[in-house]
């Protein structure tokens, strides 16, 4: 049956004039719906691959195609791989923030902070990449420094109410606020590729926590670290909001409506609000543990520069893939194995901090089989990062939140029902099976999802 061809090739030519390849005609005829079994339905067709070429082979006949400039909208950073190591500096000064506030008070700070800092980034971070893209540079900087603002302000806010909870007073609520104020800060210096103004920012309380390390965490070194830390971060915000009015500030483009952007941002809120409450259910409650569970989200953090590097070079060599394959079953076969190269070298890379973290901690005799097994489990979440990373991308972002929440429910409900009966270990195997699942659940997304050419045109 090929009698709607004719149609389809016309409604193609209003879209892609000039296709460069039967690729691209193909990227194009998934992106309006056209699946495997329409192109078999209602053209006969093998597949939409074999569909797109026909198209793409009757356009050639009466146009004469042209080659394509493929350009990224935004630049990735060349120190990207360093940002997991920038996440890592406030924690120079946490000893002395612990020494001011009592454990469970500096978990329930840090907890609050983290996770408000996760999500609202992750919602600034899109909303700022969208304007950006859509040549709106100035109105970019100007989110940015709105939702900083609005940031602090909610920080503030619910640094009141925890400290009136637990009577913590005003040490809390500086804490709170500096945690927020750094994190805002360093995804702005981040956004610009200002990762040395950060790090520059940060030597004051690097040196100071070194000092205090140094000095076996001497009482009288208390207010001086405390003071360079919060030095530290009225740097890094001053930096920062000077970076959102520099560079190329203009506007060629048209604002989306606010009620767009908001509705684009939310998804990834709230998938960052299911990672933030997965690490964070288990991980809060070993903050002020033994050694080794309490850094056990250390190789994780310190990686997640590599997580995000892998999953935009993976993008760039699928859409290299694209430019290069001639037949279909090349592409697919293909981008699956770029796929698994980049996990496996994620991995590869996780599992190599993990263990310049283990071999210390064994040698120095603090290492339990319990805090192996949490950083084996923070090294496979890392997998599942960025695995999700490529989901996203791709815009699979109904499926992750399904996907992260029924693991993150059965998290918690195994949790609560079997920590105690697999004591000592507790929750520690469970958060480890169920970033297992994760990655084992993405992975099989992707087989289908990866192949579609959409996603790298």
């Amino acid at each position: 049956m090929t009698g709607d061809l004719p149609a389809l090739v016309t409604r193609v030519a209003a879209v892609l004039p000039t296709p460069v390849d039967d690729l691209q005609v193909a990227a194009m005829l998934e992106s309006q719906g056209v699946t495997d079994q329409a192109a078999a339905d209602q053209y006969g067709m093998d597949d939409v691959f074999a569909l797109a070429h026909e198209v793409f082979r009757r356009l050639s006949a009466t146009v004469v195609t042209r080659a394509v400039e493929i350009r990224e909208t935004v630049r990735r950073s060349p120190h990207e791989v360093c940002h997991g190591l920038l996440y890592m500096l406030p924690s120079a000064v946490y000893p002395a923030v612990f020494m001011a506030l009592s454990g469970p008070v500096m978990v329930r700070g840090m907890v609050f902070a983290t996770a408000l800092g996760w999500v609202w980034g992750a919602g600034t971070s899109w909303v700022a990449y969208r304007l950006l893209g859509l040549g709106l540079a100035g109105h970019a900087g100007r989110t940015l420094r709105l939702f900083g603002l609005v940031a602090m302000g909610l920080g503030l806010v619910g640094a009141i109410l925890i400290a009136l909870d637990d009577g913590a007073g005003l040490s809390l609520v500086l804490f709170v606020l500096a945690q927020t104020g750094f994190q805002a800060a360093s995804g702005v210096l981040v956004f610009y590729r200002k990762e040395f103004w950060l790090t520059a920012a940060m030597i004051p309380a690097c040196l100071a926590g070194l000092v205090h390390l140094v000095s076996r965490y001497n009482d009288a070194l208390l207010g001086p670290v405390l003071l360079c830390g919060t030095v530290s971060t009225g740097l890094a915000i001053a930096l920062a909001w000077r970076a959102s009015f520099g560079g190329k500030q203009t506007d060629s483009g048209r604002r989306p409506a606010a009620r767009a952007l908001t509705l684009g941002a939310l998804p990834y809120m709230g998938y960052a609000a299911l990672c933030a409450a997965f690490l964070l259910y288990t991980d809060s409650r070993y903050v002020t543990s033994n050694l080794d569970l309490a850094i056990g989200v250390t190789p994780l953090v310190l990686g997640m520069g590599v997580v995000e590097s892998s999953a935009h070079r993976f993008f760039t060599q699928a859409g290299r893939l694209v430019r290069r394959s001639r037949l279909p079953a090349q592409f697919r076969g293909e981008v699956w194995r770029i796929l698994l190269r980049e996990l496996m070298v994620c991995l590869l890379f996780l599992v190599g901090i993990g263990l310049a973290l283990l071999v210390p901690l064994a040698w120095f005799g603090v290492l339990t089989s319990r805090g192996a097994l949490l950083i084996d489990g923070h090294l496979v979440l890392g997998g599942a990062f960025f695995l999700g990373f490529v989901l996203a991308r791709q815009g699979e972002m109904r499926w992750l939140l399904w996907t992260v929440a029924g693991v993150l429910v059965a998290n918690i409900v195994s949790a609560e029902v079997l920590a105690q009966d697999l004591a000592p270990y507790g929750h520690v195997p469970i958060f480890l099976m169920s970033s297992i699942a994760l990655v084992v659940l993405m992975l099989t997304a992707l087989r289908t999802s990866v192949r579609q050419i959409r996603h790298y045109k």
